[in-house]
């Protein structure tokens, strides 16, 4: 996934990205992460809060079709994601949220949410 991949998938919601980070050297198998960061007044970082993406790489052998993949599949979810995020209440902003997709046996799936 590439900068411009999220951009054109995402569409609007990429504006709602606060963090973008592409990590690692080394294969993943979970190649994309979404969080949610509240802000904490008093915190290390008091001001960083809100969407943050994590893109890991993956096997060469295996990246056209994770492409495809994350296009196709976990873009859409990761749309809807955003928005429900920007638009939840405030006592759900005010925990730290977090969705990853892993890559396994040749397809994409997602574990459930963690608060």
């Amino acid at each position: 996934m590439t900068r411009s991949d999220l951009r054109e998938g995402l569409g609007e919601s990429f504006e709602h990205v606060r963090e973008l980070d592409f990590f690692g050297e080394v294969p993943s198998d979970w190649p994309l992460t979404v969080s949610w960061r509240p802000g904490r007044a008093g915190g290390i970082h008091p001001d960083v809060y809100g969407v943050e993406l994590l893109v890991q790489p993956v096997r060469s052998a295996d990246r056209a079709e994770i492409r495809e993949a994350l296009r196709e599949i976990v873009l859409p979810e990761l749309r809807d994601w955003i928005t429900h995020a920007v638009t939840a209440t405030e006592v759900w902003k005010a925990a730290a949220h977090w969705r990853v997709w892993r890559w396994t046996e040749n397809r994409v799936f997602e574990p459930e949410e963690t608060s």
